[in-house]
């Protein structure tokens, strides 16, 4: 089973850097997106990845739409992280049994962009339980990937 984190246009190294620490714990690739930045690029993302860059198999693309055709070449459905009005609650999402995937991931200002959105199959949220609407984006990450990825 393929499975992908897109980043998409995060601001935080140390962010990124603890998706890739958590991508390398759970057998995720991940893909880095506009101007999110790499571990060679940024020694920020290194010290939070603590080496697990050397693990995971990383890759940069200039746009968000070059990094969705490259998933949907090795047959991946792909899946937004946001919340939206139609968006499906991770709580209860079971479609993907197995088959390749690949979720996107925005940053916390500006979320996903509407243009990828409109390239997904799907958009899941995580339903949160109290005041907030969201959690950091690593946090998300890790949630997704530990739930997707079984």
């Amino acid at each position: 089973m393929k499975k992908i984190v897109i980043l998409e246009n995060i601001r935080s190294a140390y962010n990124v850097g603890n998706v890739i620490r958590t991508a390398d714990a759970l057998w995720w690739d991940v893909w880095m997106t506009w101007y999110t930045p790499a571990p060679h690029d940024n020694p920020r993302v290194w010290k939070s990845a603590l080496w697990a860059e050397e693990y995971v198999s990383l890759q940069s693309f200039v746009t968000t739409e070059q990094a969705i055709n490259a998933a949907r070449n090795v047959w991946c459905t792909m899946i937004a992280a946001e919340i939206t009005s139609q968006a499906k609650s991770l709580t209860n999402y079971t479609a993907f049994n197995g088959e390749n995937i690949a979720i996107v991931f925005g940053n916390e200002v500006v979320w996903v962009e509407p243009e990828t959105l409109s390239q997904v199959d799907e958009v899941v949220f995580i339903p949160m339980q109290w005041h907030k609407e969201s959690l950091n984006v690593w946090q998300t990450a890790a949630i997704f990937m530990w739930e997707l990825g079984k």
